[in-house]
């Protein structure tokens, strides 16, 4: 267990953080919502670049007056505090006025994944009391416009769509869509024009750091996505914690390569940079060759993602072709990986990268590496706890906390344990205790150095014949052959051991692995009956739009494939 010092909301502290001219110290205010944080950052850096986008610049008190503008206009429609608003949209600067605009009048964005379905989002509405949405033109092949549209959801008030009228995707006219109750960006500042400076006041005045901030939603990798439901104290005081991991400054550049509906992105990239006033960067879309484009033409120094991102950018034989030396630092998190996978990763890419832990029902981060820490370290864990969280392992079966180096699953007690599922607290009592601690699932130890050791998810765990066995110690060993892209390792039914191991493999650029090379692997590394009974090849494996492997998906697949071959 790790003893730590309970936070109060009217802390201040001084903050170490790392400027272009050397060190400064900078108090931090924990009782901060979201909406005061950027004013207080615009007051000390009003002329410093906030958002690049396509070859524009806005400055933090640009920021902070459209904001402020589009505040008015969502007064000026009737929207009121604790208010839930969706925003169904790419990371853009519009997205990001229209975030700032609800939270700092106290009303809670419910950010809706763009890879959702029409008929997917309409539900996630439905189920997060969504009254207004905002929207953009679309995503990949989805037409958001033409969904909301058709959308039949009872509760919506009014659609307003913040995308850009003369962009390739769009195919409508506003003033079609305003019999629909559907207006525009524009309409909505103008309609801001008209509310009193004072009336602005009140309303964000009322906003206290202890409200709800956010709704995001988990990935729904076994089942239907939940809404996690935050404070504004939580998710300010995350940020300060990831912008002290990436030792962030005013005249870093972060480089939005997840998007902002994740806890990763919105606490570790958009909120720890505007915490110091650093410049958030968005680029066009998400292709590896976009993203290398812009690290070496607009020298950007912060680069986070998750790991089958990093994987696609190093899989590209033109890698070593780019200039990456602007590129100072970032996190990788967001699924499981290898070690060798990381050091590779390091190698190509020639930076600091350093591995965290993170999870929507815990805000944003949990752990994070130093810069300092040794490579083994860095390769094989995840990092520290961050300060003011409390952290055990314990037994899963018996609930009692483990010593360290014991493995189990990890339970976190602190400032940054979410309020709770919208709407649901027969599920929120399923992960919160009566004490406070939120079970996470992750399974894993700490080590002798303090940092956590991840093994797997609690789902993940395989019980063949009594012996509980990690995926991930598996994984491993598979991936550490060259020939293998991706591997995960799934349990599946068996009459006599109740469970059985499946490896699922992808081979690495048509190189040829057998199921019987693989076998010999794992059976020259671990223990017997940690050696695959199956060894399924696939020419990918299915993901989460976050990046993680969705295990429902492939569960099915394989109950298929084995189904038929038995």
């Amino acid at each position: 267990m790790q003893a730590v010092r309970e936070k109060r909301p009217n802390d201040v502290v001084q903050t170490c953080v790392k400027s272009q001219g050397g060190y400064y110290y900078m108090e931090l205010f924990y009782g901060e919502t979201i909406g005061s944080m950027l004013h207080r950052t615009a007051t000390l850096f009003p002329e410093r670049p906030a958002i690049e986008y396509n070859g524009r610049i806005w400055t933090y008190s640009e920021l902070d007056a459209i904001s402020d503008r589009v505040a008015r206009g969502l007064i000026a429609i009737g929207i009121k505090k604790g208010e839930n608003i969706g925003i169904w949209a790419n990371d853009r600067p519009n997205t990001l006025f229209c975030f700032y605009g609800a939270v700092k009048i106290g009303a809670i964005p419910a950010m809706l994944n763009t890879s959702m379905l029409p008929g997917e989002i309409e539900k996630l509405a439905v189920d997060a009391d969504v009254r207004y949405l905002f929207f953009d033109e679309g995503c990949r092949d989805i037409d958001f416009v033409g969904a909301c549209r058709d959308f039949k959801i009872l509760q919506l008030k009014k659609g307003i769509y913040i995308g850009d009228v003369h962009s390739e995707g769009y195919m409508h006219s506003i003033s079609d869509l305003q019999p629909k109750g559907i207006f525009s960006l524009d309409d909505l500042i103008e309609c801001g024009d008209a509310v009193e400076e004072k009336d602005l006041h009140a309303a964000k005045s009322d906003v206290q750091d202890t409200d709800s901030d956010v709704i995001l939603f988990t990935s729904g990798t076994f089942g239907t996505p939940k809404g996690v439901v935050t404070t504004h104290f939580s998710r300010v005081n995350n940020s300060v914690a990831q912008a002290e991991a990436i030792e962030a400054a005013e005249n870093d550049k972060i480089l939005i390569a997840t998007p902002m509906f994740h806890c990763f992105s919105l606490s570790g990239n958009i909120l720890a940079a505007m915490l110091v006033g650093a410049c958030v960067y968005f680029p066009k879309n998400r292709r590896t060759r976009t993203l290398l484009d812009a690290i070496e033409s607009d020298r950007c120094t912060v680069f986070s993602a998750v790991p089958t991102l990093y994987s696609a950018i190093i899989a590209r034989k033109d890698i070593d072709m780019y200039d990456l030396k602007s590129l100072r630092i970032g996190l990788i998190g967001g699924s499981m990986y290898s070690p060798g996978l990381f050091l590779e990763i390091r190698e190509k890419l020639r930076f600091n990268l350093l591995p965290s832990l993170g999870q929507t029902e815990a805000t944003a981060g949990i752990t994070a590496a130093m810069t300092h820490d040794s490579e083994e370290e860095l390769s094989s864990t995840v990092g520290r706890f961050f300060d003011h969280i409390e952290a055990e392992i314990r037994d899963p079966i018996t609930n009692t906390a483990l010593p360290d180096g014991s493995p189990g699953e990890l339970c976190i007690r602190g400032y940054s344990v979410m309020q709770g599922y919208y709407n649901r607290p027969d599920l929120t009592k399923t992960v919160i205790d009566s004490e406070g601690w939120l079970h996470t699932g992750d399974t894993g130890y700490i080590n002798a150095a303090g940092n956590l050791v991840l093994t797997g998810r609690l789902k993940e765990l395989i019980i063949r014949g009594g012996e509980n066995i990690a995926p991930a110690e598996i994984e491993n060993v598979i991936s550490s052959d060259s020939r293998v892209s991706e591997v995960k390792v799934i349990g599946v039914p068996d009459p006599h051991y109740i469970e059985e191991i499946c490896a699922c493999v992808v081979h690495n650029n048509g190189q040829i692995i057998t199921d019987e090379d693989i076998r010999q692997l794992v059976r020259e590394t671990l223990a017997y009956y940690k050696v695959p009974r199956y060894v399924l090849f696939f020419d990918e494996l299915p993901h989460t739009p976050s990046g993680k492997i969705a295990l429902g998906i492939l569960k099915e697949a394989v109950q298929g494939r084995l189904g038929k071959a038995r």
